[in-house]
């Protein structure tokens, strides 16, 4: 039975550890998991109980310092199984990916080039933006000791976004060497 990536997501924590669902919530807020999964707080309680139905994780209840009961997730061998093979699709494919500035672009003509070209140079310095937010992830990380594989998470948006800047660009000088009322270069 095939897995959703937010199942897949929990999973991948459970690996690591077993893990009450507090746990796993502070994980994914520790992590910025919420830019990158479909996991919200609300999300995580019902996954593990669909995922336990399914047989893909088993709890048992353990109590706290503060002598309240808990469930405790343990991933099941079914259940690496069952992620194993949701990564090894999630990498099969490339999907395609949606900006949302594409509904400007597309549209750009209603625009005279100069303020396209200062449309996009804003566009641009907030792309930069970005990329140092990123890095700065990344540094922590680093300082956190993560593995290379969590490292990848922040690694690979500043590749992205200057993809991203390096069309920009290209962009802004196709616009630039418009002839007037001829939209080809």
């Amino acid at each position: 039975m095939s897995i959703t990536s937010a199942e897949a997501s929990l999973l991948g924590l459970l690996t690591e550890a077993d893990k009450h669902p507090y746990q796993i919530e502070k994980d994914v807020q520790f992590r910025d998991m919420r830019f990158w999964t479909e996991l919200s707080m609300s999300a995580i309680y019902k996954t593990l109980v669909k995922l336990e139905t399914m047989g893909y994780v088993e709890s048992t209840t353990e109590i706290s310092e503060e002598n309240r009961a808990r469930k405790i997730y343990r991933i099941t061998a079914e259940g690496i199984a069952a992620f194993k093979d949701k990564l090894t699709e999630l990498v099969s494919e490339v999907e395609h990916i949606r900006w949302q500035a594409d509904i400007a672009f597309y549209n750009f003509d209603i625009f005279p080039k100069d303020k396209q070209v200062e449309m996009l140079e804003s566009y641009k310095t907030k792309l930069r933006e970005k990329i140092t937010e990123y890095k700065a992830l990344e540094d922590f990380m680093v300082g956190e000791n993560c593995s290379i594989y969590p490292q990848s998470i922040s690694r690979r948006p500043v590749y992205l976004l200057q993809g991203e800047i390096n069309w920009v660009e290209d962009f802004i000088l196709r616009i630039r060497n418009l002839d007037n009322g001829n939209h080809q270069i």
